[in-house]
């Protein structure tokens, strides 16, 4: 591709073979004997950087590239010594990769989830405790599914991708598909999130109504996919932890089971974990096997802040991020954000074989990983800003709302709590409720069927006539076919009064029946009549309860249409996909208008009636808390404290500003883990790479290349690092510390060599600040998180 050459001389010994001798030259033959076709280890190279770069860029495309280049018309079989030798350019790049792993001794088990988010993991001496271990993020997707073989037809390429540290193996995570079966009833028929605390009502937003909270033999994928995607982890700074294979079905309970095995075998107590029904995923961990580990390890699951908006009020006072001590301002969203990314595999995944599909994955994840290291310094100058704007910008708000308001910031606390115990019950139904509303139905309707049947009676009666008397139809031959035609219609309909009133009369035997038997079962000794206590307080509760269902389905129309009006204004979606998103809007916009006028009539029937909501004010409701405050007719909240608009405000501010110092409090602690990591792995490579040389290893070049990459990428660390440190705002250590697990047992290095070496760079970090901001994945990701957290 360099050169353009169109043939080459290549001088051999006799005792060397062509492809050793082509391949000391620089060239990559595509077959083993008398090769006469070759691949420059250059261009090999050009295209995994092409590949790493633009996921979607094929083989195919780039093997017509190269013939453009060489201007050769295109044909398959060129396509195919491309992958073939790129096949073997891996295999070799994996191979130097596990010899560079072991001079560094770093190819024990699970070595790399455990170093290499360093923020996470390196822990250094005396440093602030933290409420949890780490914070994770886990959950499925279903872009990379793989085309399964058709009918009978033989699979070439049969070989398995052992070589990635990332997946699961599959007999793995089969040991927990049966976890959930004996359970899985009890599952739908308690509240959600009972497990972790209090009860939740039923409604449309309830995370039980997500397809991954369904019943597991709902979860069903299309035959014609063997893989249907992927179950994916990652700690709150993006690093991958581990990935599994969803096979012909969809997301199964045992795929995140199987991550929260490894998580407790692997990390160890006090994690954070969160998925996007994370509330009901917290109780499948309870009554599975690891329930007992996972609760001594004090581990628990909360919910995403993008999800956590769409679940019901409730579920946002128990287990959203803003609200669990120790997430800081973290949204726990990172899944969606590598999904994202990792969306733009589909296309050369989906035919790709078994052994290429994961090849091809692993690339992308272990390039992610090198991404977001390259960023962690960045990531954690930004989270450090982002949490002083939000104290000096908040606090000042909440001091002014407290003063106006006469309270205390321990009120806040106070109100808050009132709040979740008052949500945790609104809407929920009692056992007696139900039996009471039960009994008033049937006798409403034993009522009903009463008068009907004594007007059908009525009916029967009037209709005989004043001057009736017996007679039969005249048979004779003289009898008047008119006098006939009057008998027989008049039978006709006193036969269908008749049918009508049998009728009538077995359906209340049925009802009487069953009013009977819940009398018996309530202990009720007198039937209640329309004027009892009982009965007119139980017919005011159905009221309430219909007032509620229409409030749910108006609820539930407008979380879609607020997603879908967000995933409008979203970068690179589809013009098709705009134009289905905008069409569904003009639907929802017609069932939101049916669905207010049926929440005004039941509103009305309530005692005293609510208001009647308009059609404008639903379509500008901004946060979905406005409908709780909306469901309670039991109570008139009006009064309390934290029902007030000042007061609600005030709550969620000051809630963001105890997330924020936890925010700093953390930071201080991971760039201090970073930057201790950054001098001890500088020590750690010129130990490896010293030893190599002197042993003179043949891995002590490529340590050498690994060496340099990394401390490039190390000296701009230390730059933000830098500017971290100079922030007005700081509080931690300006300085590493020592690790209670170094990397290696040798001197550590010293700064002023890092330092020098930072200058020998000359970074411009202007422009280096300019170039993160400029992110193309940056301006589609905050738009997400803006939407989510900015959520009053």
């Amino acid at each position: 591709m360099y050169s353009l050459a169109r043939t080459v001389n290549i001088q051999r010994d006799a005792a060397e073979t062509a492809v050793i001798a082509m391949a000391r030259q620089g060239y990559l033959a595509t077959t083993p004997i008398s090769p006469t076709l070759a691949i420059t280890f250059n261009t090999l190279e050009h295209f995994q950087l092409l590949r790493l770069r633009k996921p979607s860029f094929s083989l195919e495309a780039f093997a017509k590239v190269l013939c453009d280049s060489y201007f050769l018309p295109y044909q398959c079989r060129y396509r195919t010594a491309l992958s073939d030798c790129f096949d073997i350019y891996i295999s070799i790049l994996l191979g130097i990769e596990k010899r560079v792993d072991a001079a560094l001794k770093r190819d024990s088990p699970d070595w790399r989830v455990m170093h290499s988010c360093p923020a996470c993991c390196y822990k250094v001496e005396d440093e602030p405790p933290l409420k949890f271990d780490r914070l994770l993020c886990m959950d499925g997707n279903n872009s990379l599914k793989r085309v399964a073989k058709f009918g009978d037809r033989e699979v070439s390429d049969t070989r398995e991708f052992t070589a990635s540290d990332y997946f699961l193996q599959n007999n793995f995570v089969d040991k927990y598909k049966n976890e959930v079966q004996d359970t899985e009833a009890s599952n739908h028929d308690q509240p959600h999130g009972a497990d972790q605390g209090g009860q939740a009502q039923e409604s449309t937003d309830d995370p039980r109504n997500w397809k991954a909270a369904g019943r597991e033999q709902d979860k069903t994928m299309w035959g014609i996919f063997h893989e249907s995607g992927i179950f994916a982890s990652a700690c709150h700074h993006g690093f991958i932890l581990w990935v599994t294979d969803m096979i012909k079905s969809g997301e199964l309970a045992k795929y995140p089971l199987a991550v929260v095995a490894k998580i407790l075998e692997v990390l160890g107590p006090r994690q954070l974990i969160g998925y996007d029904i994370g509330c009901v995923f917290g109780g499948t961990i309870s009554r599975s096997s690891l329930g007992p580990e996972f609760r001594n390890l004090n581990c628990r699951c909360c919910v995403d802040a993008f999800h956590g908006y769409s679940h019901n009020h409730w579920c946002q006072t128990q287990h959203h991020p803003s609200v669990i001590e120790g997430t800081g301002i973290e949204d726990l969203g990172g899944m969606e954000r590598i999904f994202s990314a990792s969306n733009q595999l589909a296309s050369v995944t989906r035919y790709a074989s078994r052994y290429h599909r994961r090849m091809i994955i692993d690339m992308f994840f272990k390039q992610w990983d090198d991404d977001k290291y390259v960023n962690l310094a960045t990531m954690l100058l930004n989270n450090y800003k982002q949490a002083l704007k939000i104290i000096e910008d908040f606090l000042v708000e909440v001091d002014a709302a407290l003063s106006r308001l006469g309270s205390s910031r321990d009120d806040l606390i106070q109100w808050q709590e009132e709040e979740a115990a008052y949500f945790a019950n609104v809407g929920h139904e009692r056992p007696g409720d139900i039996a009471a509303v039960e009994y008033v139905t049937l006798l409403r309707e034993l009522r009903g069927i009463e008068s009907q049947l004594a007007s059908s009676m009525a009916a029967f009666v009037t209709s005989i006539p004043k001057d009736y008397s017996f007679a039969l139809p005249s048979g004779a031959a003289g009898s008047s076919h008119k006098a006939n035609s009057v008998y027989y219609a008049a039978t006709s309909r006193t036969c269908i009064q008749e049918s009508e009133r049998v009728h009538l009369r077995e359906k209340w035997d049925k009802i009487h029946r069953q009013v009977v038997a819940l009398e018996l079962k309530m202990g009720i000794t007198v039937q209640w009549g329309p004027g009892a206590a009982e009965y007119m307080a139980t017919l005011e509760y159905i009221a309430e309860r219909d007032y509620h269902v229409a409030l749910e389905k108006l609820h539930g129309l407008v979380v879609q249409r607020l997603f879908e009006l967000h995933n409008m204004n979203i970068s690179q979606t589809a013009y098709k996909v705009r134009t289905y998103i905008a069409k569904n809007l003009q639907q929802r916009s017609e069932a939101i208008r049916t669905a207010v006028k049926q929440y005004n009539a039941a509103a009305q029937a309530l005692v005293p009636p609510r208001p009647a909501l308009d059609w404008a004010k639903v379509t500008h409701y901004t946060f979905l808390d406005e409908f709780e405050l909306l469901r309670d007719t039991r109570n008139d909240i009006r009064a309390k404290p934290w029902a007030q608009p000042l007061t609600c405000e005030a709550m969620k501010k000051y809630h963001r500003i105890l997330r924020a110092r936890e925010e700093l409090i953390q930071c201080d602690v991971e760039v201090c883990r970073v930057h201790t990591w950054i001098i001890d792995e500088h020590a750690a490579l010129d130990c490896a790479v010293r030893e190599a040389q002197s042993r003179r290893n043949h891995i002590a070049g490529p340590l050498e290349l690994y060496r340099v990459r990394w401390k490039q990428t190390n000296a701009r660390l230390l730059a933000v690092i830098s500017q971290l440190y100079a922030l007005d705002g700081f509080s931690g250590n300006k300085g590493p510390g020592r690790a209670c697990r170094p990397l290696t047992t040798g001197p550590p290095a010293e700064e002023n060599v890092l330092q020098d070496m930072l200058k020998g760079l000359s970074l411009d970090m202007d422009e280096y600040e300019e170039d993160a901001i400029d992110d193309s994945e940056l301006a589609e990701i905050g738009r997400v998180v803006d939407f989510a957290v900015n959520i009053p």
